[in-house]
């Protein structure tokens, strides 16, 4: 293209531009241009793959939890922000992935925190927590909490947090907030539970959790279990290593699904437990999907190859955060000599809903 033609298509971009209208641009005439076309030939995702230690997000939980009580923010939360979103708002204070959140909440011991619902679901993976006296109220249903537990929040359950034991609770939650506030379907409300009395717990995993239907119980969550309890997974993962043993690409792993229909345990997040053996170094795996990485117990590393960011190797101790973004190939090892327990979750039920989920196991 010639100086003139090139100086009046500039121009005439900038009036177009001036006026919110853009031209579609795919590779080769984005590239001639200077300019980046979204019609990539491979997923190039913004968030970059990178890792957080524990220890470090530990402390800044603590010292903020000076500045800030449950009752002043609601919630005392700080949450990881993927280095590859901080241009991006308002994902640069929030998001660890385009469509997740891995935040870090402290409830100290006798605090509570308030009761609310929302429209983004959450997950939540007990971290610490005092042996009794820690439990979460969702819609009426009293759930105790302990170390490694998962729970599941539907969304616009009706919750609240309490910690009447000796010692603090932390938890990990990741939610789909950034992924509903791009959609527009974000709703909020401060509110209180309405319900004479609270019901325990123990009765959903009785029933729904033993694949039993109560006739005589409404529970109107999209997921009525609420609580994954960690002794009951272990339990499964050790029996599924003794009768069958690991995958190559996954280890011993199994998925947390809703009783419901055996889908995943929220519409738009899955979570895995995963086993890997000691001295194992699994084989290479690709997704199309947003993954956060956090060991339950031991140690792991993670090494990131062919990813638009780059190469990258995690060593993750005992609950440091990595995340993976989509189609980066990544393999997962663990040099000791026990093994090692790992929680995963992802964004995969949004790209299977899409009909655009695909992986590559090498």
């Amino acid at each position: 293209m010639d100086m003139e033609r090139r100086s009046s298509l500039e121009e005439l971009m900038k009036s177009m531009a001036e006026a919110s209208v853009y031209v579609g641009l795919f590779p080769e005439e984005a590239a001639r241009m200077g300019r980046k076309s979204i019609f990539t030939n491979s997923p190039e995702p913004i968030a970059i793959p990178h890792a957080w230690e524990y220890g470090k997000v530990r402390e800044f939980l603590y010292r903020i939890s000076g500045f800030l009580s449950p009752k002043e923010s609601e919630r005392r939360v700080i949450h990881l922000v993927n280095p590859g979103l901080r241009e991006t708002k308002p994902l640069d204070t929030i998001a660890v992935t385009p469509t997740m959140t891995c935040g870090f909440q402290l409830i100290k011991a006798g605090e509570s925190a308030p009761s609310h619902r929302h429209t983004p679901v959450n997950l939540r993976l007990i971290l610490e927590a005092p042996e009794s006296g820690a439990y979460i109220i969702y819609d009426g249903f009293k759930v105790e909490v302990k170390v490694g537990d998962v729970l599941v929040q539907s969304n616009w359950a009706l919750h609240e947090h309490h910690n009447e034991g000796p010692s603090d609770l932390i938890w990990l939650s990741g939610l789909d907030s950034p992924l509903l506030y791009y959609l527009g379907g974000v709703f909020y409300s401060r509110e209180k539970w309405e319900g004479s009395s609270t019901i325990a717990g123990e009765v959903l995993e009785e029933t729904y959790g033993n694949s039993l239907k109560p006739i005589s119980m409404k529970a109107y969550s999209w997921n009525p279990l609420i609580r994954y309890p960690y002794h009951r997974v272990i339990r499964a993962l050790e029996r599924l290593d003794s009768s069958r043993g690991p995958d190559p690409h996954e280890g011993v792993a199994v998925e947390l699904t809703n009783p419901r229909d055996g889908g995943p345990a929220l519409p738009t997040i899955s979570m895995r437990m995963r086993m890997i053996p000691g001295k194992a170094e699994l084989r290479p795996v690709r997704r199309v999907e947003n993954a956060v990485l956090v060991p339950v117990e031991g140690s792991i590393t993670v090494e990131v190859s062919d990813s638009p960011a780059g190469n990258f190797l995690f060593k993750l101790s005992k609950y440091d955060p990595a995340v993976i973004p989509s189609w980066s190939k990544f393999r997962v090892a663990n040099r000791g000599e026990t093994p090692a327990i790992l929680f995963e979750y992802s964004d995969r039920p949004v790209f299977q809903a899409l009909g655009l989920f695909r992986e590559e196991l090498s």
